[in-house]
């Protein structure tokens, strides 16, 4: 009947800390009643992250907020991802009997999700598809072929949710109709963090001072796992090119396998004033953003996106990312709040760095645009987004 609340299962891999506020927002709205099924529940306690290299557990509730479930299935599988992996069949059971009108499957990854899929279209139910791939890396051509075969199917059935202009025309590349797309651009909790921004921007000193930065020269920030995608080393040559001219600092936020590496280039060139504090926590994160001046992120490949980069752009940040981020398109504006570079080019790297380093009007310009643009990118319009979507699925059955 016109007007009834859409029950909605969401399934997703594991509690993943930057949808945690997405999820609070939907719970909130009138229009649609969600739950929200994990394959895995790993990330809710003490777990190993291979990308950092070290066991973790978040410092902010994962569950809280929303409703979720846990089968018991997901107790007892890790987060990696495959495809070939055994499926939750309770979960696929509980969302096939659950009377459920639209589900909605974050990645296609997982046999769970086909699955799901598959028993939401028998029972009449619809399904929204989110996903975050892109273009910009060429796969083997048995991978492209496979895809045109089995993502042609499931979009023939499902609604999709893109994240950003490079994910839609992912969407579209595998034959996802114009008319049964939606925008949910990927957001962190913006009010949140230009919230962090206003507390810690008295004690900006002391936050420097307390992660050893001792003067007030501009100060580089990299946040993120420490591996061969990210190119740390290059970055760490890239600064070494502009510090040789100007002071400046590097903050370098993370851990992982090349951390090690990276302690031993600077050791061997003597690369003066680098700072690498190691993982930060969510609730840590803050203290970085509002030490740093410029926010970079040079990766080399498989960079979907960057949640990190809105991150710093609610801390007025300009920025600084490679051709291969997945939102280059829609967050940096070449020139207007920041560059983009090639991932090979070392000298395009260092001097964006160098330009923003010498002229602080040029990074105060910049760095307010960030903060004008991410507002544009926020749990409130991607919650539209998604609410969008359920209606229109909903209507066209």
């Amino acid at each position: 009947m016109p007007g009834a609340v859409i029950r909605v299962a969401h399934l997703v891999s594991h509690p993943i800390q930057y949808f945690v506020p997405l999820y609070r927002e939907l719970a909130s709205r009138p229009e649609i009643d969600l739950r929200v099924y994990f394959y895995s529940d790993a990330t809710v306690r003490e777990f190993y992250d291979g990308g950092f290299g070290r066991r973790i557990r978040w410092d902010i509730p994962l569950l809280e907020g929303y409703q979720s479930r846990i089968c018991r299935s997901a107790t007892r599988t890790d987060i990696t991802g495959a495809f070939l992996r055994c499926p939750n069949a309770d979960i696929v059971w509980e969302v096939a009997s659950g009377r459920y009108d639209v589900v909605w499957v974050h990645g296609y990854a997982y046999s769970t999700a086909w699955l799901a899929a598959l028993s939401a279209r028998a029972k009449g139910a619809s399904v929204l598809v989110r996903e975050e791939q892109t273009l910009l890396e060429r796969r083997p051509w048995y991978t492209r072929a496979l895809k045109r075969v089995a993502l042609r199917a499931l979009f023939s059935q499902a609604w999709g949710l893109y994240i950003g202009e490079e994910n839609r025309r992912y969407f579209e590349h595998y034959g996802m109709p114009p008319g049964r797309l939606f925008a949910t651009r990927y957001c962190v909790d913006n009010r949140f963090f230009q919230g962090q921004a206003a507390r810690l921007a008295p004690r900006r000193r002391e936050v420097r001072a307390a992660l050893g930065i001792t003067d007030d020269t501009p100060v580089v920030l990299f946040c993120g796992k420490l591996i061969d995608k990210k190119q740390p080393l290059r970055l760490l040559e890239a600064f070494e090119r502009v510090r040789r001219r100007r002071r400046c600092w590097l903050l370098m936020v993370g851990d992982g396998a090349l951390r090690p590496a990276a302690q031993d280039l600077v050791a061997r060139r003597g690369i003066p004033s680098v700072v690498m504090p190691g993982f930060l926590n969510q609730t840590e994160l803050s203290a970085a953003y509002s030490a740093a001046d410029i926010f970079v992120l040079p990766s080399a490949w498989h960079e979907t996106w960057g949640l990190v980069v809105n991150e710093a752009m609610n801390f007025a940040l300009p920025i600084i990312v490679s051709d291969k981020v997945g939102c280059a398109e829609d967050l940096v504006r070449p020139r207007w709040n920041g560059f983009v570079v090639s991932h090979r080019d070392v000298d395009a790297l260092a001097d964006a760095i160098a330009t923003l380093v010498a002229d602080e009007p040029l990074r105060r310009d910049f760095g307010t645009r960030s903060r004008e643009l991410v507002g544009e990118y926020s749990v409130e319009a991607c919650a539209d987004g998604i609410i969008a979507a359920c209606l229109a699925a909903r209507g066209a059955t």
